[in-house]
């Protein structure tokens, strides 16, 4: 069962209450204890998270340290990357903009990019099709299923050749845009982090803002996030003290500290894929912003755009979408969220890793409920599951 059954099942039995929030943790310090017995059972050395209702958020908790066996303690202010969470973000841009006049989703990307030279295939492929990863563009999920020329050009060339982080969008659209479909644009879901850089080098032309810009700008500006970071990792050599990522060693069964100084390092041309550091306060404010959004009460956006965003367009197989996946269950997906049925109301849910650090966010209008949970390992799926179910008080097996 994949994590987006197990949440289906959670808010399933939750509908079948009477009275649905009686047990549902409603201070600081019952989640923190939650999450401490939590990362303890799950080997976890950080954890955080966030129940939003309605217009409130009313609990939040960070525990733990920011490195497995050391003293130093994480605190609500501390960073953890979010991952493919911030392609979220990207979608909500795009809608901004849409909303300004700018864009549209039917904008095909030869009139979104016209200095770009691409292969005809590409030339019809449109914004809504690139936010359901329906363009045919190469995955670049893992480094080990794509050519190595492409690779080195994506990864170590362009970002040594350009500082600029939208020049490296441009120059990276150059290249995927002539390297041929995998599948035929507009016939399957295949997830792809370089179309969502293109999706957002769109927003870049079409605003005349790098995308950094935009989300300073656009998001987290106007809504309060005024803690959360882009680009990189939490901790650097200019900040210590933030949280560490910890990559899961599977051979051994073991955690693996990420260095500091890490050669793992995330472009900045890939910000709108993954390139995201929040408090858990800053994405409990987001949560809320997207919860609030879709009931009319949002900041940014109408109730109609936000139902744009949080819709169901496509069906996707896992399996098909993502490389080296072996699960065959078949989800539903909106713009930068799975969105799912649950009875007859949409949840809208999904999970973030660049594989030292995992975050997920759960956004369900039914019963007014925002969750959002972050951990310091790549392997923090069960654990935020853990701590979400006992959280809401509900006892079900969903493993």
């Amino acid at each position: 069962m994949s994590q987006f059954s197990n949440t289906c099942a959670i808010f399933e039995a939750l509908n079948s209450r009477e009275n649905t929030f009686d047990s549902i943790i409603k201070d600081d310090k019952s989640l923190s204890d939650i999450l401490i017995k939590v990362s303890k059972e799950y080997n976890q050395p950080a954890m955080a998270a966030a129940l939003i209702l309605g217009e409130d958020i009313v609990t939040k908790a960070a525990i733990g340290n920011i490195i497995e066996g050391d003293n130093r303690k994480v605190n609500i202010d501390s960073l953890f990357h979010i991952g493919s969470i911030a392609k979220s973000m990207t979608s909500l841009i795009i809608a901004i903009l849409i909303n300004e006049g700018k864009m549209r989703y039917d904008m095909t990307l030869q009139e979104a990019l016209p200095d770009i030279p691409m292969l005809d295939e590409y030339r019809s492929v449109t914004i809504h099709e690139l936010l359901l990863n329906k363009a045919g563009i190469i995955p670049f999920q893992k480094h080990e299923y794509e050519d190595k020329s492409v690779v080195q050009e994506l990864w170590k060339n362009i970002p040594a050749k350009f500082q600029n982080s939208t020049t490296q969008r441009f120059e990276l659209a150059k290249v995927i845009l002539n390297i041929k479909p995998i599948c035929k644009p507009g016939t399957k879901v295949v997830y792809s982090n370089v179309g969502w850089v293109i999706a957002a080098l769109t927003a870049e032309i079409a605003s005349g803002k790098s995308y950094e810009d935009l989300l300073q700008q656009n998001i987290f500006y106007k809504l309060g996030m005024n803690n959360s970071k882009i680009g990189g990792w939490p901790a650097c050599e200019n900040e210590p003290e933030q949280p560490r990522g910890h990559y899961y060693d599977k051979k051994n069964d073991k955690l693996k500290i990420q260095a500091i100084d890490d050669e793992f390092i995330i472009p900045s041309w890939a910000n709108p894929a993954g390139g995201v550091n929040c408090t858990i306060t800053d994405l409990a404010i987001y949560a809320r912003e997207n919860l609030l959004g879709l009931q009319g009460k949002g900041k940014l956006l109408s109730k109609e755009h936000y139902r744009i965003i949080h819709n169901i367009y496509t069906p996707a197989v896992l399996n098909e979408m993502y490389v080296g996946l072996d699960i065959e269950e078949t989800i539903t997906l909106g713009y930068g969220w799975a969105v799912l049925k649950v009875n007859d109301n949409l949840l809208s849910m999904f999970d973030g890793s660049g594989g030292t650090f995992f975050a997920r966010a759960i956004i369900y209008p039914a019963l007014n409920i925002s969750f959002v949970g972050l951990t310091n390992t790549g392997k923090g799926n069960m654990a935020i599951e853990s701590a979400f179910k006992q959280i809401l008080g509900v006892d079900i097996k969903t493993d």
